[in-house]
């Protein structure tokens, strides 16, 4: 009896590690698109990459317009209607454009020994609530994604939209029947 539960626990150790294996590569983008939009006050990009976990998506803001001029610029950002009021750009080009990248999840990498989380570079942002509501699969939607960048008290959105906010929408290329993310 004692030898066939440690080997069931042995069988169970080897497929948690298996399990863990299978993510090794978990940031590695399965398909990518962008999308700009370019007013008289500069140009807002954003990239959104799907990535290899299941329901995964990464997403990158670029903004080259003049709050550049005061500082880190911050923004507001909502994707499928979840809003963050206030996220700041992380990092700055020589040409002035900031940018950030933002996650949905905290990745992990393989050691000898526990994994431990990753580390991430400097203009990645990990906000695994902020898609919530986010559409990996194209069978649930279009992932729509809305900014409006604010620095010193002064507001930069879409010229071309009555100073509204940056729309931008996105059809999920991942054609695959949904599966389990666990």
């Amino acid at each position: 009896m004692k030898k066939l539960i440690i080997k069931c626990m042995f069988l169970v150790i080897i497929m948690l590690m298996v399990n863990t294996s299978l993510y090794a590569n978990s940031c590695d983008v399965i398909s990518s698109q962008t999308k700009s939009i370019e007013d008289s006050n500069g140009k807002v990009s954003v990239k959104v990459d799907w990535l290899e976990r299941p329901g995964e998506i990464a997403i990158t803001i670029s903004y080259d317009g003049y709050l550049t001029q005061e500082g880190m610029v911050n923004m507001y950002l909502s994707v499928n209607g979840v809003e963050r009021d206030f996220i700041t750009l992380k990092e700055e080009d020589e040409n002035r454009t900031q940018r950030i990248r933002i996650i949905s999840f905290q990745p992990m990498t393989m050691t000898k020994g526990p994994n431990q989380i990753k580390k991430l570079p400097i203009d990645t942002a990990v906000d695994y609530l902020l898609f919530e509501k986010a559409p990996y699969y194209g069978q649930f939607g279009d992932l729509k994604i809305e900014a409006k960048f604010f620095c010193n008290s002064r507001w930069d959105g879409n010229d071309n939209n009555n100073d509204g906010n940056f729309v931008f929408s996105f059809k999920s290329p991942i054609k695959a029947f949904p599966q389990d993310h666990f």
